[in-house]
């Protein structure tokens, strides 16, 4: 396997992975009750990221590619401004911190 066909796979999973912890997370919120239409617009994001992620590892010409890494580097945006934005009690701060960071992490590593 080549570099950068591992680099790309290894950033699939964590693309994966957060859209997972995120729904965790809101799932976490709701058994508590405490769940809103930023949390429903979260979950909304977060599959939209990962669903253009794949159509972007999917694509076979570059314009294709190009734009789908876009329009997936958009909801990876949207999802750190919703994240941020919300309000949780103590219990779930880390969590949602972490979320955060992750986040953040993955945009810088999208390919542009």
């Amino acid at each position: 396997m080549k570099a950068e066909s591992i680099k790309s796979e290894n950033l699939e999973l964590k693309v994966f992975a957060f859209s997972v912890d995120v729904i965790s997370f809101v799932k976490s919120l709701e058994k508590s009750g405490k769940i809103n239409s930023v949390f429903k617009n979260l979950l909304k994001v977060v599959n939209e990221f990962y669903s253009n992620y794949l159509d972007a590892e999917e694509a076979l010409d570059e314009y294709d590619k190009s734009r789908f890494f876009e329009e997936s580097k958009v909801n990876a945006e949207k999802c750190l401004e919703l994240l941020q934005s919300i309000e949780v009690s103590n219990e779930f701060l880390n969590e949602r911190v972490d979320l955060i960071i992750e986040v953040a992490e993955l945009i810088k590593k999208i390919p542009s």
